[in-house]
């Protein structure tokens, strides 16, 4: 442990930090004075009892950070606390100015925006860079070998468990929950409607054929929920093992309580959408990473983890249309950090290439199956307007609220009256517009894409602003720490046509009625929005640890301690690109792999001897 650690861990340090008695009374009087200015040139009214304690806290927090912060002597730090605190001061901004009440949907106060960033920035920088330095420093792993027969009672019980709490779930919400887009994926899989990759095909034909199997809707959407239950029950069970192995039992039976428990992983089991499986795939891919950081370049050479790891790289291709940029994403990374082996084959051994030119190979045949062979198949590819989901929506705002050229608004028309996308216009989501059931001319949009980008990326000088927080409302949240998007689906009929699916609530009748979906739905509402337990809900937190994580790993120059995290970070790297809205499904892979990269994290910087 390094003397800086020893300091901040030890009695003494922890006095310091806040600069004794003192400092504490000083850092509470300026804590008030900035509070109650800061308060005031952004509210109209004066702060609860318990805002103003969580702010005067804050400072004294922060008063610590800054104490701290200025005994670290490592410039590359510096940088990039400099830089991620910037970020992160920009999406509180954006996240302080938008407000899709107003009309146009930005908050103005009585101070700027640039002063406002400053201060942001001033109050990251510091923080981001201890929280930089304390993830930098090795912990060590207890790791507790056990035998197959330990692994494997360890792996059955826990599936079993997880099966019998979420159980309740199925029951209450009989066959299923069928969220809007699972209408889509029914008609697709049962041939009702073209192949088309709206939604991930290999999902599509998932359902169909549980459809088949079930012989009726109601009947294959009961065997969809028990399949992908059973499915994400015992892949969760191979993470808890894993944890096991890793960490001991305490935490391997409190990540097991948590899965089993959480409310929205036990409806998550039983929702027929693609992010459920997504989500498994990603928490697997995020343990076997970690495995790799943990024991070294090699391992992941060997023929099983580097199976696992190319059997992964297909499972996220085909759960989510944007899964094959995360592979992208992962395998560009584990190649640059392996460059310093992959140039020198004859001093550390030609065993490197194998993971580059698996990798390299599992992706083309993946391009060459989602690209020609879905041509070949007939699947009819998704219009254009699934890709521009976001230019669009920045389109419309300055039609609502901007300023377009006499040129910009005849090309703008082609897709709809420019009155009606005013009507339609919804700050958080372009839906209302693409999926206008007056019509949105798709065709021309299909055809006329390098006219509706020139036409994007002329009307952005002007429009700034509206650019800014259209994309902040539909991408940047993921980044914005202050930003809570969760959602507890029971599913709809909204979309369901001519298909129809008896759903009853067989816990209410199984329970003579003092128990039931409702109960079981406000009990998930109330997990997510708790204080203490809606932590593991807000996602941006989670996502903001994994980057200074893999930040942190980098620094201390042990790229292999950033591998865990790969996955998540080339997930919200997609989602800033082109998603369609912030959705809390969208991010809910870093909600069900949490025990694991917390794990990660907290060892991610530990060293140990590799054999090259």
């Amino acid at each position: 442990m390094s003397e800086w650690t020893d300091r901040w861990q030890s009695a003494e340090g922890v006095r310091g930090m806040a600069g004794g008695p003192a400092g504490v009374l000083i850092s509470l009087v300026c804590s008030a004075v900035l509070t109650a200015g800061w308060w005031f040139t952004g509210h109209t009214g004066l702060p609860s009892a318990g805002q103003w304690i969580a702010m005067a806290i804050g400072w004294l927090v922060l008063a610590s950070a800054v104490r701290l912060s200025a005994t670290i002597r490592r410039p590359g730090l510096w940088l990039v606390a400099i830089l991620l605190g910037a970020v992160l001061a920009i999406m509180r901004v954006l996240g302080g100015r938008f407000d899709p009440a107003l009309h146009p949907p930005y908050r103005h106060t009585r101070i700027s925006p640039w002063v406002e960033f400053a201060v942001d920035w001033l109050i990251a920088v510091p923080v981001i860079c201890v929280l930089l330095e304390v993830l930098a420093h090795p912990r060590r792993v207890r790791s507790q070998k056990l035998t197959a027969g330990r692994k494997a009672a360890w792996w059955a019980i826990s599936a079993v468990l997880m099966l019998a709490a979420w159980a309740p779930y199925l029951l209450a919400f009989w066959p299923g929950i069928v969220v809007r887009d699972s209408w889509s994926s029914i008609r697709i899989g049962t041939g009702m409607q073209p192949l088309n990759n709206h939604h991930p095909i290999a999902f599509s034909l998932l359902v169909g054929m549980c459809i088949r199997i079930g012989g009726s809707f109601t009947a294959g959407t009961a065997v969809f929920s028990v399949l992908q239950a059973l499915l994400l029950a015992f892949g969760l069970a191979i993470c808890v093992v894993w944890l096991r192995y890793r960490a001991g039992p305490v935490p391997a039976i409190l990540a097991l309580a948590w899965l089993a428990l959480d409310p929205s992983v036990a409806m998550w089991s039983i929702t027929m959408q693609k992010d459920t499986l997504f989500a498994l795939v990603m928490t697997l891919m995020t343990v076997l990473l970690a495995e790799a950081g943990l024991r070294g370049w090699t391992w992941l050479t060997r023929p099983w983890p580097l199976a696992g790891f190319l059997t992964g790289l297909v499972g996220l291709s085909f759960t989510r249309n944007n899964g094959t940029y995360i592979v992208a994403f992962m395998v560009a990374g584990v190649c640059l950090f392996l460059i310093p082996r992959l140039v020198a084959p004859r001093r550390h051994g030609w065993r490197w290439w194998a993971v580059p030119i698996s990798s390299a190979i599992v992706m083309a045949l993946v391009f060459a199956l989602q690209g020609p062979g879905y041509k070949k198949a007939g699947m009819v590819p998704s219009d254009f307007v699934e890709a521009a989901g976001l230019p669009l929506q920045q389109l419309a705002w300055a039609n609502r609220y901007g300023h377009l050229t006499a040129a910009q608004q005849r090309t703008l028309a082609h897709l709809m009256p420019l009155e009606r996308m005013r009507q339609d216009y919804n700050p958080t989501l372009s839906d209302n517009i693409k999926f206008d059931p007056r019509g949105f001319n798709n065709r021309w949009l299909n055809h006329h894409r390098r006219e509706f980008i020139r036409t994007w990326a002329q009307a952005m000088p002007a429009n700034r602003t509206g650019y800014a927080l259209s994309w902040y409302a539909l991408a940047g949240r993921y980044l914005d720490p202050g930003s809570v998007f969760l959602r507890v689906d029971p599913g709809t009929k909204r979309g369901s046509g001519s298909i129809v699916i008896d759903d009853r609530d067989r816990l209410a009748t199984v329970s003579g009625g003092r128990l039931g979906a409702g109960q079981l739905l406000d009990v998930a509402r109330t997990v997510s929005t708790n204080p203490v337990t809606g932590l593991t809900y807000r996602m941006p937190l989670v996502i903001w640890a994994a980057i200074l994580a893999m930040c942190s790993a980098l620094l201390a120059r042990r790229p292999r301690g950033s591998l865990a995290f790969l996955p998540l970070i080339g997930m919200v790297l997609t989602l800033l690109i082109a998603a369609p809205l912030t959705d809390f499904r969208y991010a809910a892979a870093g909600h069900v792999g949490l025990p694991f990269l917390l794990l990660a994290l907290w060892a991610g910087a530990h060293r140990e001897e590799e054999a090259s």
